[in-house]
């Protein structure tokens, strides 16, 4: 039976990247809630979609020539196949989809597959240029610290070489791309501060990655600085009102409704300095540290806490009753 220390042998990166420390302690105690919301299915499914597209057809064939109709049917193909996986990966994790992803479902892989075609139509011309190094690839980094030993896991969601520079991060660079969907895109305050992020560029600088099944954990080659990116999904959609935003070049454009979004609204580059190495070691090991010391402070937040799947097993000092709390 696992007991509460095995959760230090090997720390993940959802341990330390959660909004708030009391839901990890309350994870690690088995206290989550098992349900899986509309933004969880939604996310999962994306992720695996783009997984097989990334494996099974944009570093393999010319984007460029394919037809609508080609697109479409690959997009319903994977999103299919996607959510096969999807049903698999929750129920291994114990986790039942509410009534509300029952109930929409089909307009959650519609929505899905309308992202996939844009992200084929103007990314994959791009991707198709890289080297594939991996998908959804296991990674794990050992850090040393006052004679203490750190072991941290994770997976990203995709990795490439650059090789011709077409993203301009630099000519085969190495980029650890992320696939998000979320609400609100990401501002630079907030990227500079990532943990998630520092974590998988440390581990692209120190870490071991498990590329192939028969090649076990190996560093990658040539990844002297990763290059890390937020591919927001949501901004592959068009615009939906008249918008004044910078273009690639930094210009500001109005772009009408309907307009696709510049590349650079979609990917958001992540700049982590070499020379703050050491400080995203220590700040990980920190994390940890504070986590043994048996210090998991509860952050509310309005919208997080009412959605957490702890919410029931977390107290309430109360106050008076608000009204349309679902909790009155």
């Amino acid at each position: 039976m696992r007991t509460f220390d095995d959760n230090f042998a090997e720390i993940h990166s959802t341990d330390l990247t959660d909004g708030c420390p009391r839901r990890v302690q309350l994870r690690w105690e088995g206290k989550l809630l098992p349900h899986a919301p509309t933004a969880l299915v939604r996310g999962m499914l994306a992720g695996s979609a783009c997984e097989l597209l990334h494996e099974n057809y944009l570093h393999k064939t010319d984007c460029h020539a394919w037809e609508e109709e080609r697109v479409i049917s690959l997009i319903e193909e994977v999103v299919s196949a996607g959510w096969s996986d999807t049903q698999t990966s929750l129920s291994d994790d114990g986790r039942i989809i509410t009534d509300s992803v029952e109930k929409n479902i089909e307009s959650i892989k519609s929505e899905v597959a309308k992202v996939l075609c844009a992200y084929v139509k103007h990314l994959g011309p791009l991707f198709v240029q890289t080297k594939l190094i991996g998908c959804e690839t296991p990674c794990r980094l050992d850090l040393e610290h006052d004679g203490s030993s750190f072991s941290f896991a994770s997976h990203t969601d995709l990795i490439v070489r650059d090789v011709a520079n077409v993203f301009g991060y630099g000519k085969g660079r190495v980029l650890i791309i992320d696939w998000k969907w979320r609400m609100e895109a990401p501002t630079k305050a907030y990227l500079s501060r990532n943990m998630q992020f520092a974590m998988y560029w440390l581990m692209g600088l120190r870490g071991k990655f498990k590329i192939a099944d028969w090649s076990g954990f190996t560093s990658i080659a040539d990844c002297e600085n990763p290059q890390m990116v937020w591919l927001h999904l949501p901004y592959l959609k068009p615009y939906s009102r008249k918008t004044i935003a910078k273009d690639k070049d930094g210009n500001q454009v109005a772009y009408k409704k309907g307009d696709i979004r510049p590349t650079t609204s979609i990917l958001r580059a992540v700049n982590f300095l070499p020379e703050n190495e050491e400080r995203v070691a220590k700040a990980l090991v920190n994390r940890v540290e504070m986590y043994k010391a048996g210090f998991f402070p509860a952050i509310p937040e309005p919208v997080r806490c009412a959605n957490c799947e702890a919410e029931s097993f977390c107290p309430r000092y109360d106050t008076a009753s608000i009204h349309g709390d679902k909790n009155e």
